[in-house]
């Protein structure tokens, strides 16, 4: 019984090792590095695809190294998938959605821009109170980041497949529904996840819908966004600023015209990221459970994608 770790992070590797010697010792741990049996792995931990997952036969679980899973579009239907669900991760991405929120609400992507351009010329000053953020994802990030930014201030509203309910949120569920949130919202945030119904959710029909002077928080999935039509946005000056943690190829390559977006703030994927313990633990948890019978924690359901 065999589980492949398929990373090169030895503070994840350590982690595993440490992890799994204390709590399941029968359960071999190996990387790609090193030779082993592909025959007797059961369990794959891992951030991509692999490239053929026939090599292992007696294969049950795919773990994910993160809480996003569009990756595995592909991964053949019998295989059970695991999302990482990480507490801390969770608060990272909240801090860093309150974070882009707070840099939008005072223009400091604009100031920016204009600060690289030596141009002095202040916008008018606004607060949180006076200032509409709409959240496209209500799922357990999305959920704790409406009712952050609810805490701080902000007006708040939120857009979900599926109907929620928020004290002080006000939760809307439809394209309908959303399309007015659009037009009524200072700031959107995208935390969606990537499903074939959201992959180019951000496109310029969407742009298009969203109120003059608007800015874009994104710390959804890359594919959501269609960066060419942000630049227009951007560029035209519909939408006023725009701070982006995820993009289509990462690492942006040099030269990539999203470089050199205006009154843009990017960031290189740095909104969160899952602690190796946790990740490790997680993993060993489930496992356990897998081997008593038990139900997973934290399974995708293959046919919403996440």
């Amino acid at each position: 019984m065999t589980l492949l770790l398929n990373t090169r992070d030895t503070d994840r590797i350590d982690a595993f090792r440490a992890t799994f010697a204390r709590d399941l010792p029968d359960v071999a741990l190996v990387t790609p590095q090193e030779a082993f049996d592909p025959a007797q792995v059961r369990y794959v931990f891992t951030w991509l695809p692999l490239p053929d997952w026939s090599m292992f036969p007696a294969l049950e679980i795919v773990f994910s190294v993160s809480a996003g899973v569009d990756q595995f579009a592909t991964l053949p239907p019998d295989l059970a998938l695991i999302k990482m669900s990480d507490p801390n991760n969770t608060r990272m991405v909240v801090e860093y959605v309150l974070s882009g929120c707070l840099a939008c609400l005072r223009d400091l992507p604009s100031y920016a821009w204009a600060q690289r351009h030596q141009d002095w010329n202040a916008a008018p000053v606004r607060c949180a109170a006076d200032t509409h953020v709409a959240v496209l994802g209500l799922g357990e990030i999305g959920c704790l980041a409406a009712e952050a930014l609810r805490d701080i201030g902000f007006q708040v509203s939120g857009w979900s497949r599926s109907q929620k309910h928020l004290p002080g949120v006000t939760c809307v569920t439809g394209i309908e529904a959303r399309d007015h949130l659009l037009s009524q919202a200072d700031i959107v945030v995208c935390l969606l996840p990537l499903t074939p119904e959201t992959r180019g959710i951000l496109n310029r029909e969407t742009f298009a819908r969203m109120k003059p002077g608007a800015s874009l928080v994104h710390a959804g999935r890359g594919a959501h966004c269609d960066f060419g039509a942000l630049a227009e946005a951007l560029g035209r000056g519909h939408l006023r600023n725009a701070v982006i943690d995820v993009f289509d190829t990462e690492p942006l390559p040099e030269g990539d015209a999203v470089w050199a977006l205006p009154r843009t703030f990017l960031t290189p994927h740095i909104a969160g990221r899952t602690d190796a313990q946790t990740g490790a633990q997680n993993v060993a948890t489930n496992i356990a459970r897998h081997k008593g019978g038990l139900d997973l924690l934290w399974q995708v359901d293959r046919r919403k994608g996440y």
